[in-house]
């Protein structure tokens, strides 16, 4: 499980001390102070009739994202990436109308051989 959370020095430790009252919880890893690499992931699905599939397909590229389903009236599109880039790109997508979003939340990864 990732926690993300901001905090100083003490309010840090004791989210470490209230996760380790847990009894599932075997290790407790502070990523803050190493090198790693976290990423999110969302599916934006939008409505997206033919004549505006252009424009939103110059937006998912512009963004490196992917379209996963193509409907009648909507695209799916994946995304991933830092939590600024799924917001800006939702943003972009609001004038389309978003239908639904689903989003995971971050996850994360120590680099290299740590």
């Amino acid at each position: 499980m990732v926690i993300v959370t901001i905090g100083d020095d003490k309010t840090l430790e004791q989210i470490e001390k209230q996760l380790y009252k847990i009894i599932d919880v075997i290790k407790v890893v502070d990523f803050s102070l190493k090198p790693m690499v976290a990423r999110e992931l969302a599916l934006i699905k939008v409505k997206a009739e033919p004549s505006e599939r252009p424009e939103i397909l110059g937006v998912v590229e512009t963004f490196r994202a992917s379209v996963v389903d193509v409907g009648p009236g909507s695209l799916i599109v994946q995304v991933v990436g830092d939590t600024d880039k799924i917001d800006a790109m939702i943003e972009l997508l609001k004038p389309y109308g978003i239908r639904e979003l689903s989003r995971t939340g971050i996850t994360a990864l120590v680099r290299g051989n740590v």
